[in-house]
């Protein structure tokens, strides 16, 4: 059926899927061509970083699909899952705060990089990081899961746009 045919529905939809693959694509560790790290922890306290506005895309993805279709199951399971690391993120932001001797309000870039690429070592002392690194690993199953649906949906990866350039 041509593209101008289909209804409004259809069209709104794959909207919400481009635009969450478009913001799972750039966010790591989430992202399907998510970069090596000497130590694997360090991811953690990046994917709870990330968290909030992938969880934000996925509650609009979710909540914006019909019941009937089937990218709305695997959009469901990707919330629950990042849903249980993004209620880490204040404790994340907190404690990074308070081991770098940052201003809580400060948004400045030396604030923000610290905040999101910690090392293995100030992941692993972070309190709730035995609580966070199982919830990450959902999250990001549970996204790569999504993310295949989403292909099925666009037609595309996004991934493959990723770092080219107009």
């Amino acid at each position: 059926m041509l593209g101008w045919l289909k209804p409004n529905r259809t069209r709104q939809e794959r909207a919400l899927a481009m635009y969450a693959q478009m913001a799972m694509a750039t966010r790591p560790p989430y992202a399907a061509t998510a970069s090596p790290r000497e130590d694997p922890d360090s991811l953690v306290g990046e994917a709870v970083f990330h968290s909030a506005p992938v969880h934000e895309v996925l509650m609009k993805l979710a909540y914006g699909i019909a019941p009937q279709r089937p990218l709305k199951e695997a959009a469901e399971d990707a919330l629950a899952a990042m849903s249980a690391v993004v209620v880490m993120r204040p404790s994340w932001i907190a404690y990074c705060d308070a081991r770098f001797g940052l201003a809580p309000e400060a948004t400045d870039a030396l604030s923000e990089t610290s905040r999101q690429w910690g090392d293995g070592d100030t992941a692993r002392a972070w309190p709730r990081f035995a609580q966070a690194k199982p919830a990450v690993i959902t999250a990001t199953g549970r996204i790569a899961e999504l993310r295949s649906s989403l292909v099925e949906v666009c037609g595309y990866e996004f991934k493959e746009w990723v770092g080219q350039t107009a």
